[in-house]
């Protein structure tokens, strides 16, 4: 039975990071990646102004590709919140739910920062990057790129950091993967299995070795945890009954 994997960029990311992941995938799961307004193929589109104009933006682009089929939501940083979010506005529009998903490099919705990211100065938010790595360092040493990347992030991480998550929100019915990098700084210091919080069912935390980019770093890995995941029939049969 075939599954849709949609697939949410980082903050300041392109939907094309996920784009090598077909061909690790099994056959019968169906590689979505969502692009977002301002990058990509929609790099000419106006960036949104909240998070609510973003998942409304997303809803929009997968009502059409929601047929019989079951999907699965895939979220890396701001991705994860965002695919959250997005679970929520498919079951209230479309009366349907993930079979799975999948929340990989950040913390519970409800978690803060103790520095917001979004008001730092320039400097300031070059230094928070490096930290985390995973980012080439020719885009540190060329003013030219850092002025078309910088916005971008800024605007991505304001979205995350301004948004106030519904604490009361009726739970999801599907499990929850969380996945983390162990070396990860931007999770470090949160209790990542607050997430079963989240959902009615299961949650099961995963760690890789590597920062806040192992997904990029360990690739084969993450699509082999995903493939194990989505190819239960078990674990998709027991989610469509419960929902």
């Amino acid at each position: 039975m075939k599954c849709k994997l949609f697939c949410l960029p980082y903050a300041g990311g392109s939907a094309t990071v996920y784009t090598r992941w077909k061909r690790h995938l099994h056959g019968h799961i169906e590689l979505h990646p969502v692009e977002l307004a301002g990058r990509g193929k929609r790099l000419l589109e106006p960036p949104y102004g909240s998070m609510d104009e973003l998942v409304e933006d997303l809803y929009e682009y997968l009502d059409p590709q929601l047929d019989e089929a079951d999907f699965a939501f895939f979220g890396h940083s701001m991705g994860a919140l965002v695919a959250y979010e997005l679970a929520h506005a498919v079951r209230k529009k479309r009366g349907r739910e993930p079979v799975h998903l999948f929340v990989s490099g950040t913390y519970p919705p409800h978690a803060r920062r103790k520095l917001t990211l979004h008001l730092l100065s320039d400097e300031r938010l070059q230094q928070e990057i490096r930290l985390l790595g995973g980012t080439e360092d020719e885009l540190f040493e060329r003013e030219e790129l850092l002025r078309m990347f910088l916005p971008g992030l800024r605007r991505d991480l304001e979205l995350v950091e301004t948004h106030a998550f519904q604490s009361g929100a009726e739970l999801l019915s599907c499990n929850i993967s969380v996945l983390n990098g162990k070396e990860d700084t931007a999770t470090e210091g949160f209790n990542l299995l607050e997430w079963s919080a989240y959902g009615s069912r299961g949650c099961q935390l995963y760690e890789f070795e590597g920062g806040h980019f192992f997904i990029n770093e360990h690739t084969e890995q993450v699509v082999s945890l995903i493939n194990d995941v989505l190819g239960s029939p078990v674990e998709r049969m027991s989610t469509k009954k419960e929902s």
